[in-house]
């Protein structure tokens, strides 16, 4: 029998950091890290304090496993080679080799959850336009078609933006035209949680003959040359269609500053979903793994550690993954 992989949200390095909870190096489990943590990392100002707890209990990094064409295969593999510093320092050297900003379409994602700033809005085409070309710079062949094909869109682009802006982003509008006039999504609980949320709002939905997969992300009607949408990117768009519906959403979606926390939770979801368990101090977050873990069928636990004292904090946290 395997040894269960219990993935630890940022939050619970944080936690150990501040010794509010004892996680140690076991022998009946391994803790899992993703380089998720490293883009929360990456904007800390001391990564160093996170890397050590990490080494200290003795966590392992999980990734993603690419085919020859930088595709997701939709398995994941833990590596055991190097520590976290050395996994931590490779990703560092490795976005730094490429000029790519992370960021571009984060204005965007802000607009359609009910914030953001229509000047950012209006300069994502040309944003878009300017990184393709600093991605192709380089390569040792012609480059043209491609920076021809970015300018080509542009227009298109900035039609799509004028009217997203024309149209406005009230949130609550978003969620009414949905068919949830009075934020009955954000309450809905109990056991099959998409499936209710489906149920509300498929009327809305008209003709479209679109499906409850689609419609959440898990099976993307432009499948951008995958044979079938990888569930880890299902995960990720689930988590965006349920920030616009309101289902355990939080108001930093809305918020440019913070939509990168708001990528990282939907990132360690994904992540998370490969191992036997999933511990977040975060009620939100382990609220949407436990019904996206359900409704597709995945096995992983999700763990809410709550805050109480040292002792019946490690007492819940050790009971919870054993």
């Amino acid at each position: 029998m395997s040894t269960p992989l219990v993935y630890i949200d940022q939050n619970i390095i944080g936690l150990q950091q501040q010794g509010l909870i004892k996680l140690s190096n076991r022998d009946d489990m391994i803790w899992v890290y993703s380089k998720e943590h490293f883009a929360e990392m990456r904007r800390s100002d001391n990564p160093e304090k996170y890397l050590d707890i990490l080494s200290d209990i003795g966590a392992k990094c999980l990734e993603l496993i690419l085919d020859e064409d930088w595709k997701i295969t939709g398995q994941a593999k833990l590596n055991e080679q190097g520590t976290p510093y050395q996994h931590y320092e490779n990703y560092i050297e490795a976005m730094g080799e490429v000029d790519f900003d992370e960021s571009i379409f984060d204005p965007f994602q802000v607009w359609v959850n009910g914030g953001g700033d229509e000047d950012l809005l209006r300069d994502l085409s040309e944003n878009f336009a300017k990184q393709i070309f600093q991605l192709t710079i380089g390569l040792p062949f012609d480059t043209s078609e491609m920076t021809e094909k970015a300018e080509s869109i542009k227009p298109k682009f900035d039609s799509i933006i004028d009217e997203m802006i024309s149209n406005g982003n009230d949130i609550q509008k978003t969620r009414s035209a949905f068919g949830d006039d009075k934020g009955t999504i954000g309450s809905i609980s109990g056991e099959k949680q998409i499936e209710k949320i489906w149920e509300l709002i498929s009327s809305t939905m008209g003709e479209t003959n679109i499906s409850c997969d689609q419609f959440f992300g898990f099976d993307s009607i432009d499948k951008q040359g995958y044979e079938s949408w990888p569930m880890y990117l299902g995960i990720v768009g689930c988590n965006a269609v349920l920030d616009i519906l309101g289902f355990q959403a939080e108001k930093k979606c809305r918020k440019i500053s913070k939509i990168h926390n708001v990528k990282s939770d939907a990132g360690h979801i994904g992540m998370g979903a490969y191992c036997s368990a999933i511990l977040s101090e975060d009620k939100r977050l382990i609220r949407r793994a436990k019904a996206i873990y359900e409704y597709k069928k995945i096995g992983t636990a999700a763990i809410l550690v709550e805050r109480r004292t040292h002792k019946s904090t490690q007492s819940n946290a050790d009971a919870s993954v054993d």
